[in-house]
């Protein structure tokens, strides 16, 4: 503390300044503390009997001396009289072994030695004195030798900062604890230490270096009672902000890896306990909190777990309804009253043993296993240091906290979510979800407490949220006091009983305590759960969980409609189910918004599509949320959120629309004569046709029960016919003796028979599906999540950090989710609107609203029917979140299908690739070692296993069906050896008397059928495309003779392309060629530390949120990591001067090093590093050679990051400046060819497309 600081605190503290003299008058003792500022002396109340033996502390000769006076100001005011503070007692020191003094000593009322205290500066003199304290026991330890009876000593700092006081304690005891010592008899006393060696010992070893930050002057510490036994929640803990919630994690793990926990979900169901015990503390206890270390003076580690096994039992049993045996020691003493004598053995060894079992196994607090006292004091020091982190800071609050569930989610990421697929819902989701349900509707409509339940409810975020949510609303549209009735009507149901814990502790966090959790399973019965009850569901349902059907009993299992399409009962599809069990809870006209993997809508097994059917009849779509990649996290999942409403006619719609198509087909004439009777609805047959551009006079022969040969005419008929031909069973049938025995009539007339039933059972489904989907109120409100990472993350509002010591979700706008910028929601306003979950909440009503300019990029109204495909013959009830568009090229010749042109589609096989040799063995082609160009690259692989089905044949047609690279193909000629092909291929083996292999492979290179692929791709998560899709490409097919002509015209482009080539290579040689030749005529080194010649630089970090999505003139191109490709565009700047070129590096990367001409403005990122050259020695593009061969040889990765540090330590040789110059315009010279070859190549589909167009 500074004298300038000094003065300002003696203003602070009440001091009144008087001719060049600070006082202050303590009526209590009628004495004064003064300052003369003129003299220089700090004067005590020598005359009421303080007494001060060394004038070294009463001037301003130290810093320090500022610090003893407001550290006797503060014992004056606690209550410390005048006559009991003495001032440097002359002691011997611990490190110099010279005489010493004490800076202040205390004795207590009855004049006996009670507190030595050693001041010191705030900071390093404080953290050094500390640390030789915590070594061999320092100067506060050679005191005690001394005065022995000394009960306790301080280690105290002061300073004067922001116009407040800061204070640093260290205070350790020098009293024994007789509990410590009559639990172990090993143990060493004070009393019984002879030195200061000793005394430090003790110290160490019996009371494991035990100290407190307070106990002295505490507002309700009383003078010379120091130590507190007693905490209280008003004085002794603060709410938690956002700084404690930032480090809190890392410092968590910090402790486990200290103490070397290795069972970190463990630990972590350790820390839930302990938030359980802190929450029935902060509730019971506030003026004697059990959740505190009172310091070894008081306290023990017996009496800490103790304590802390009453807290769980009475949370366990409060909260969740789960009794926890707790035995206290008061209830053992009970069980011997009928004992007389004061001293038993018997008495004692039995709470012996009863302390053994108790605390030495099985303990709801251990982080690492305890089997005896070593492991119960090691799992103490642990459960002590994770007690401290938090007995400080309260938990309860009515505010929302994000610190629990930040937490939790990264705390998961080590194991749990990856083996039982589960992962939590981030609160920004949450939170945009229940903003998106018309909740104010259901509230306001509803006499009753509406009910709302999270049947995957993991730690309670959607609880929590969806309280939080009505709390404004209910007090708006009811009163005040009704708000804990409607939190009574919130359930919560989790499987694991962890999470259960975390979620009741998070809703008493939030001061919801009435929120209902039960530990059960969702998908089972509860008393407390009616079907058919809930207004509202939210929910995160678990996907892919192996065996969960196992855990149910048959009963149960039966109450599901999707049983039925379970053959193996460890089926994984558990998301499936969550979905059924959504239908049998929620009530006519409930809401629900559910996060589940974007396969629901399109995975084509029995399971899932059975879901769909059950969707599709008893739920109205209101909207579907597509999420991207980094919505979770490292999980990387699709997903979707179905926005969906409870049909809520009774009976079932789905049941009254079975059977109206049951009488269509049954009496279409007395349909149709009387307009569908009392139902007037057989207009929807008219709607259907209309839908597939199907006559509808021709569709009535169908459910007239006549069979018109017309019917196959439509392309969906001659379809079915295909495929009822193609079945087993018809061969079968025509294979059967029975069936040859007949006359050809009876046999056309029983297929006929049979194929009529086969098309009218397909047709029964879909028009069922028709007018189910055609029926949906509204339009379906589409959401799809940007594609580009970057994007993505802005739409979100958030991004996923691992940085050590600030791991979790990071919100674009601000720490807290209330400053959250983004397009979904807005956290303090959930009818803006301006955003998108405005939209979904007023179309759940009924009120569409106009989506915005800015939205419709992502937004888009979609009737539910042109959602689904009726145009197949496999009518899986697919909802596509795309429309469907017909994308077909207008020809004057006819469209074929391509499996009309080729043997049935084939899939490759599923081996593993093996390194192989070429010309040996046979090639292994997979997706990735096809070129962009057509082309194989040069990895060569083969299969473990080789199966002759896979072996290829000259002009076979490859097409990729899986992942980013769908649509990609390849035709297999000779040229490449002996090959097959893997299973994320499809083999196609063409009709070359149809179609030439070359024409196809041209028209594949077309904007026509890219359009088709994209139009056709299924699954959200994963792109796909199957064999029967692409057997259902359409290619216009001239005669052979033209197809040859446009074979012909498109190769002498593919000859310009090669040519182009070889111009490329050859350029880029003649580069490297002539950089080696200059580097070996090299005579100079420059070492790129040098500052005269060298400007090296780090680029600045550019936050997601910076980088524009429509970049104008304006923008400046920023470069991260890969210098070659822009990382996107800026508005700001950060180099200002681009009249020199620059050299960019990447710096955690994979290696690059790019030259970037002067004048060509560009904004580094804190991944790229920049290097100018302010002398004329080198050229800007011989340096980028050199760096980057050195970078090369320095073996620059991701893995070895080439840091500034590094990259300054490198040497560079060079020839002289004016060959590099030279060489320099002849670089420019090849790199034009450069790109003008590559503009041949980039134009080459727009010209073989002319071409094909010009013929086709």
């Amino acid at each position: 503390m500074k004298l300038e600081d000094f003065k300002k605190l003696l203003v602070y503290l009440g001091f009144e300044l008087k001719k060049d003299v600070y006082t202050k008058h303590f009526s209590q003792f009628d004495c004064d503390l003064k300052v003369d500022l003129k003299n220089e002396k700090l004067i005590y109340p020598i005359e009421k009997g303080f007494i001060v033996n060394s004038e070294t502390t009463s001037n301003f000769s130290s810093n320090e001396n500022f610090v003893v006076f407001e550290c006797v100001h503060r014992l004056l005011n606690q209550g410390y009289k005048p006559e009991s503070i003495e001032l440097e007692p002359s002691w011997k020191l611990g490190h110099s072994n010279k005489s010493g003094r004490a800076d202040i000593f205390i004795k207590n009322l009855q004049n006996e030695p009670l507190l030595i205290i050693e001041c010191k500066t705030a900071g390093k003199e404080f953290e050094k004195a500390w640390k030789y304290t915590l070594e061999d026991g320092g100067q506060l330890f050679s005191y005690l030798e001394q005065e022995k009876a000394v009960e306790f000593i301080a280690l105290y700092a002061s300073d004067f900062i922001n116009n407040e006081i800061v204070t640093s304690q260290k205070i350790i005891s020098h009293k024994d604890n007789e509990t410590i010592l009559l639990e172990n008899k090993e143990l060493k006393s004070f009393k019984d230490a002879k030195n200061v060696k000793e005394r430090y010992k003790v110290w160490k070893d019996t009371y494991k270096q035990e100290f407190t930050e307070k106990g002295i002057f505490e507002e309700n510490i009383q003078a010379y009672q120091i130590g507190k036994d007693k905490y209280t929640l008003d004085i002794d803990t603060k709410p938690i902000d956002a700084t404690d919630k930032k480090g809190k994690y890392h410092q968590f793990r910090t402790i486990l890896r200290k103490y070397n926990v290795s069972r970190r979900e463990n630990a972590f169901e350790v820390l839930v306990n302990l938030f359980l015990c802190k929450i029935v503390d902060e509730t019971n206890n506030k003026d004697d909190l059990k959740f505190y270390w009172k310091g070894i003076a008081y306290d023990s580690y017996f009496d800490l777990v103790d304590r802390l096994q009453e807290l769980y039992h009475k949370g366990m049993k409060d909260f969740l309804k789960q009794e926890v045996v707790y035995v206290s020691n008061e209830e053992i003493d009970k069980a011997f009253w009928t004992i007389k004598q004061k001293r038993n053995a018997t008495k004692d060894t039995i709470k012996d043993i009863f302390r053994q079992l108790k605390f030495f196994k099985g303990l709801d607090f251990e982080f690492i296993k305890v089997h005896d006292s070593k492991g119960f004091d090691k799992n103490a020091k642990i459960l002590l240091e994770i007690i401290q982190m938090w007995q400080g800071l309260r938990l309860l609050t009515t505010e929302q906290n994000q610190f629990l569930g930040d937490m939790f989610e990264f705390f998961l990421d080590n194991g749990i979510k990856q083996s039982e697929g589960q992962f939590f819902t981030p609160v920004p989701i949450c939170k945009f979800i229940v903003s998106s349900l018309p909740l104010e509707d259901k509230i306001s409509n509803s006499s009753e407490p509406i009910k709302a339940i999270d049947y995957a409810c993991g730690a309670g975020h959607f609880l929590n949220e969806y309280a939080l949510n009505i709390t404004p609303i209910v007090k708006k549209h009811k009163n005040e006091s009704a708000v804990n009735e409607y939190y009574k009507n919130i359930y919560g149901i989790e499987k694991e009983d962890r999470l259960a814990k975390v979620a009741k502790v998070s809703a008493f966090m939030y001061g919801q305590d009435e929120i209902n959790i039960i530990d059960a399973d969702a998908l089972d019965n509860h008393k407390e759960i009616k079907e058919q009850s809930f207004d509202c569901l939210v929910a995160n349902p678990p996907f892919a969980v192996e065996d969960f059907l196992l855990t149910l009993d048959e009963e149960i299992r039966e109450q599901y409609e999707l049983i039925e399409t379970i053959n193996d009962l460890g089926n994984k599809n558990i998301q499936c189910f969550f979905l059924e069990r959504a239908k049998q809870l929620l009530a006519p006209n409930g809401v629900a918004g559910i996060i589940v993997p974007s396969s629901i809508l399109n995975n084509s097994d029995n399971t899932h599509i059975k879901t769909r059917e059950i969707l599709l009849k008893y739920f109205d779509f209101v909207s579907i949320v597509e999420l991207g990649s980094q919505t979770f996290g490292k999980t990387g999942t699709n997903t979707v959120i179905l926005f969906i409403k409870r049909k809520g006619l009774k009976p079932e719609v789905a049941t009254h629309f079975k059977n109206r198509i049951d009488d269509f087909f049954e009496d279409w004439e007395s349909e149709k004569s009387s307009n569908g009777g009392a139902y007037q609805d057989i207009n929807i047959i008219s709607s259907y046709c209309n839908h597939l551009d199907i006559d509808i006079n021709l569709y009535e022969k169908i459910l007239q029960n006549i069979l018109d040969v017309k019917l196959f005419d439509i392309e969906i008929f001659a379809e079915y016919k295909k495929s009822f031909e193609n079945s087993t069973e018809i061969k079968n049938l025509k294979d059967k003796k029975q069936f040859k025995d007949k006359s050809s009539k009876q046999q056309k007339e029983e297929l006929e028979e049979k194929l009529l039933k086969y098309i009218q059972k397909i047709e029964k489904e879909k028009l069922y599906f028709y007018m189910l989907s055609f029926n949906n109120p509204t339009k379906v409100l589409v959401v799809k999540s940007p594609s580009d990472n970057k994007i993505q993350k802005n739409f979100l509002g958030y991004e996923w950090s691992g940085a050590k010591g600030s791991e979790g979700i990071k919100y674009f706008g601000g720490e807290n989710i209330n400053d959250i910028e983004t397009p979904l929601f807005d956290p303090k306003n959930r009818d803006n609107e301006e955003k998108i979950s405005y939209l979904i909440k007023e179309h759940f009503s009924g009120n569409t609203k106009t989506i915005k300019d800015e939205y419709k990029e992502h937004c888009s109204y979609i009737n539910l029917v042109d959602m689904l495909d009726f145009n197949r013959v496999e009518f899986n009830k697919s909802i596509n979140l795309s429309v469907n568009k017909k994308v077909e090229i207008e020809s004057k010749y006819p469209l074929f299908k391509l499996g009309d042109l080729s043997e049935a589609p084939l899939y490759g096989a599923n081996e593993k690739a093996i390194d192989g040799i070429e010309n040996q063995d046979i090639r292994y082609i997979r997706i990735t070692d096809i070129n962009d160009n057509g082309t194989l690259n040069n990895e060569f692989k083969t299969a473990e296993n080789i199966q002759e089905q896979y072996i290829l044949k000259d002009n076979d047609f490859l097409f990729a069906r899986s992942g980013n690279t769908v649509g990609k193909t390849f035709l297999y000629t000779e040229k490449y050896g002996k090959c097959l092909f893997a299973g994320y291929l499809i083999r196609f083996r063409l009709n070359d008397k149809k179609i030439l292999p070359y024409y196809l492979k041209n028209y594949t290179d077309t904007s026509f059928y890219w359009k088709w692929i994209i139009n056709n791709i299924t699954g959200s998560s994963q792109p796909n495309i199957n064999g029967q899709i692409y057997s259902s490409l359409k290619i216009p097919l001239p005669p052979l003779e033209i197809q040859e002509e446009i074979v012909k015209d498109c190769q002498k482009v593919d000859d310009e392309v090669s040519k182009a080539t070889e111009i490329i290579e050859q350029s880029k040689q003649n580069i490297e060629n002539g950089f080696l030749e200059l580097f070996s005529n090299a005579t100079q080194t420059y070492k790129l530390s040098n500052d005269d010649i060298f400007d090296v630089s780090i680029g600045k970090r550019v936050l997601a949120k910076e980088i524009e999505e429509n970049p104008s003139n304006e923008s400046i191109t920023v470069y991260s990591a890969n210098v070659f490709e822009p990382f996107g565009y800026i508005k700001k700047d950060l180099l200002k001067d681009f009249s020199k070129d620059s050299v960019l590096w990447g710096i955690d990367g994979d290696w690059m090093v790019n030259f970037m001409p002067k004048e060509k403005p560009f904004y580094p990122t804190d991944h790229c590093g920049v290097v100018r050259i302010k002398q004329d020695v080198l050229h800007g593009r011989y340096l980028a050679w050199a760096l980057n061969k050195a970078g090369i040889e320095f073996r620059f990765s991701r893995a070895n990051r080439a840091s500034t540090e590094r990259i300054k330590g490198m040497v560079i040789k060079a020839p002289s400046f004016e060959e590099q110059n030279k060489f320099a315009l002849e670089v420019e010279k090849l790199e034009k060819s450069i790109n003008d070859a590559k503009k041949i190549i980039d134009t080459a589909k727009n010209k073989k497309e002319e071409i094909l167009k010009k013929y086709l």
